[in-house]
C-alpha cells in the first residue's frame, strides 16, 4: 500500500504540475471533447475485461489454467470491441450530439487491446502480491503520458494532445506490466477454467459497469445537455477531486481485497481489519478532501485561471463527498474478498440508480445543481455500500463509530478554524491566503487529532512502520 501510495503521490504530482499549464494551452471545450470521449472507452475497456481480474484473483490456479484462459478471452473481447468502436464511433458521436468526437473515439480504440494485455499481469501482481510492479507501471507510464500531453499542447494539438496522452499512458504501462509481471502462459485455456471465469466474473462485470456508468453519467448528460465547454469545466474539477482519492484509494484497495480473501474463514479479525482501515483511510482523506474544499476557489485562481473559475462551485461540492467514496470501496472490498458478487452487483445497482436520479435533478440547475447531486448520490450509495459490509462483518455501528470519531472531529476543527482565518485576512492576496490556510489547517488537524486520540494514532503509525520495515516489531 505504502509503494502504491508513493506511486499516486508521484503521479498526483505530475498531474498537479500538468494541470495549470494544459489548462492554460487548451479550451474547456477541448476538455470537453476528450471529456466525452473517455467515458464511452472506458466502458467498453471494461466488457472486454469481463470481471474476470478478481476471479483470477480468488482462484487457486496452481497450473495456470485459469490465468491463460482470462489472457485468451479478455485478448480477443478487447480486440473485437477495438473494431467495434472504431467502426461505430459516428453513431456514438451523433448520440452524444457531439460528432468532432468521432476521430478521437477511433484513435483512442487501440487502448482497449493495450488493457486486454494488462489484464492478466495486473491479476498476477495482485494475488502474488508484489504491488511494486504496479507503482513501477505508473510510474513509468504517467510520466511518459506527461510529456507527450505536454509536447502536444506546446505544439498546437489541442484536444488531441489528451489523445496522445492516453495512447502513450497505456503503451508505456502495458510494457512494464508485460515485462516485470511475466508475459508467458504456464497453460493452455480450459473449458472449466472459462466457466469458472464467467461464473465468478459475470457479477463483477455488471458491478464494474454500474460503477463505471455512476463515475461517467455525468460527464456524458453534462456534454449532452449543457455543451463542450460545460462538461471541460465539469470534467477538469472531478479530475481534481479523484487525485488525491487516487493516492489512498487504488492502493489501499490493491492491498486490502488479498487481505480480506485471506481472513474469509475468520469473521472477527476481518471486521478490526474493515474497522482499522477506514479509521486510517479517514486519517488522511478527511482533511485532504475537506482542505480542498475550503481553498477551492484559491486554487482555481492561482493555478488554472479566470476563465476556469466555474469549476469552483463543484470542487466545493465533491471534495467532501469523495472521502465517503473512499469508505465505499473499501466495502466493496469486503464483499468482494468474502466472495459476495452477487450482494455486490445489487448494492452496485442502487448506487448507479442514486447516481442517476441525483444527475437528472440536478442538471436543470446547471453545474452547480449537477455536482450537488452527484454528491449527495455518493454519500447515499457509498453509505449502503458500508452498511452492507458492516452486516456482512457483524460490526456494530457503536464499534465503527469508536473508532472513526476522533479524525472527523479533528476535521471539523480544521474547518472551523480555516473559515475563521479566512475571514480575518481579507485582502492580503490569493498566494499568502492559501498558504496560511493550509499550514494553519494542517497544523489544526494534527494538533486536534493528537490531543483527541493519541493512542490510535500511535497504534496507526506503529502499525504502517511494521508494513514498511519487517525489522520493527
Amino acid at each position: 500500500m505504502l509503494a502504491l501510495s508513493a506511486a499516486n503521490a508521484f503521479r498526483f504530482i505530475i498531474q498537479f504540475l500538468l494541470f495549470p499549464v494544459l489548462a492554460r494551452l487548451l479550451s474547456p471545450a477541448e476538455f470537453g471533447l476528450v471529456a466525452l470521449a473517455m467515458p464511452v472507452v472506458l466502458v467498453v475497456m471494461m466488457m472486454g475485461e469481463g470481471g474476470m481480474g478478481h476471479a483470477v484473483v480468488r482462484a487457486s490456479d496452481p497450473l495456470g489454467e485459469v490465468e491463460a484462459t482470462m489472457f485468451l478471452t479478455a485478448l480477443a473481447n478487447g480486440t473485437l470491441l477495438a473494431l467495434f468502436l472504431f467502426v461505430a464511433a459516428p453513431w456514438i458521436a451523433y448520440a452524444l450530439s457531439h460528432e468532432d468526437i468521432t476521430p478521437l473515439l477511433r484513435w483512442l480504440a487501440p487502448t482497449l487491446v493495450l488493457g486486454a494485455l494488462c489484464s492478466v499481469p495486473s491479476a498476477r501482481a495482485q494475488k502474488a502480491g508484489t504491488t511494486w510492479i504496479f507503482a513501477v507501471g505508473e510510474i513509468a507510464a504517467t510520466t511518459a503520458g506527461a510529456a507527450a500531453a505536454l509536447y502536444g499542447a506546446l505544439d498546437g494539438w489541442g484536444a488531441w494532445s489528451l489523445v496522445a496522452q492516453q495512447l502513450v499512458f497505456w503503451t508505456v504501462k502495458t510494457i512494464t506490466l508485460l515485462s516485470l509481471a511475466g508475459a508467458v502462459l504456464r497453460a493452455r485455456p480450459s473449458c472449466g477454467a472459462l466457466g469458472y471465469l464467467l461464473r465468478h466474473g459475470t457479477p463483477m462485470l455488471g458491478t464494474n459497469l454500474l460503477a463505471l456508468v455512476s463515475r461517467s453519467a455525468d460527464c456524458l448528460i453534462v456534454g449532452r445537455f449543457l455543451g463542450a465547454e460545460q462538461v471541460g469545466l465539469y470534467s477538469l474539477a472531478v479530475q481534481i477531486v479523484r487525485m488525491p482519492e487516487a493516492v489512498l484509494v487504488g492502493p489501499a484497495f490493491v492491498s486490502f481485497l488479498p487481505a480480506i480473501v485471506r481472513l474469509e474463514a475468520d469473521r472477527p479479525a476481518a471486521a478490526r481489519l474493515f474497522t482499522t482501515t477506514i479509521r486510517m483511510m479517514l486519517t488522511l482523506a478527511t482533511p485532504m478532501m475537506l482542505g480542498l474544499a475550503l481553498v477551492a476557489d484559491l486554487a482555481v485562481a492561482l493555478l488554472l485561471g479566470p476563465h476556469w473559475a466555474g469549476t469552483t462551485p463543484v470542487l466545493m461540492l465533491l471534495a467532501p463527498a469523495a472521502t465517503m467514496q473512499a469508505i465505499g470501496w473499501l466495502s466493496m472490498a469486503v464483499l468482494l474478498g468474502r466472495g459476495r458478487s452477487g450482494l455486490q452487483f445489487r448494492v452496485a445497482l442502487i448506487g448507479t440508480t442514486l447516481t442517476l436520479a441525483g444527475l437528472l435533478m440536478g442538471v436543470g440547475y446547471g453545474l452547480t445543481g449537477v455536482a450537488a447531486g452527484i454528491a449527495a448520490a455518493t454519500v447515499a450509495g457509498n453509505g449502503v455500500y458500508l452498511a452492507t459490509a458492516m452486516r456482512e462483518l457483524r460490526l456494530k455501528p457503536g464499534e465503527l463509530a469508536a473508532a472513526i470519531w476522533p479524525p472527523l472531529a479533528a476535521a471539523v476543527v480544521m474547518a472551523g478554524g480555516v473559515v475563521a482565518l479566512r475571514s480575518l485576512l481579507p485582502g492580503i492576496g490569493a498566494v499568502p491566503t492559501m498558504t496560511l490556510a493550509i499550514i494553519g489547517g494542517a497544523l489544526l488537524y494534527v494538533g486536534s487529532l493528537t490531543v483527541l486520540a493519541p493512542g490510535p494514532l500511535a497504534a496507526d503509525i506503529r502499525r504502517f512502520r511494521r508494513r514498511a520495515d519487517p525489522q520493527v516489531g
